[in-house]
């Protein structure tokens, strides 16, 4: 049996736009806990479609989760939300913002 976990997951929306033509997105993490990563990510995209829904929101189909260290959390807690604004579609955005310079050590 496997030891229950906590992760933070970060999921990323587009939350509206701006009258300028600016897309509005949302960079939201929420607590997740769960026995595997594998099993936190389903949990946190459930989570993260009803938000969407509730909200009349796009969610981009990329999550990202981070194993916690510490005590227990609240489940599907919100901790962390910002907003930005571009002129770039939800794709481009998060392409941009979090893949363009993301960390490849030398192996």
């Amino acid at each position: 049996m496997s030891k229950e976990m906590w992760f933070g997951v970060r999921a990323i929306f587009l939350f509206g736009q701006k009258k300028d033509g600016k897309n509005i997105f949302e960079e939201r993490v929420v607590s997740i806990s769960a026995n595997t990563p594998e099993e936190a990510l389903d949990k946190a995209r459930l989570e993260a479609d009803e938000y969407a829904a509730s909200s009349g929101m796009e969610r981009h189909p990329w999550l990202e989760a981070y194993t916690q260290d510490g005590d227990g959390l609240i489940d599907r807690y919100e901790v962390w939300s910002e907003l930005y604004e571009s002129s770039e579609n939800l794709q481009s955005f998060v392409e941009s913002r979090y893949h363009k310079y993301r960390y490849h050590p030398e192996i």
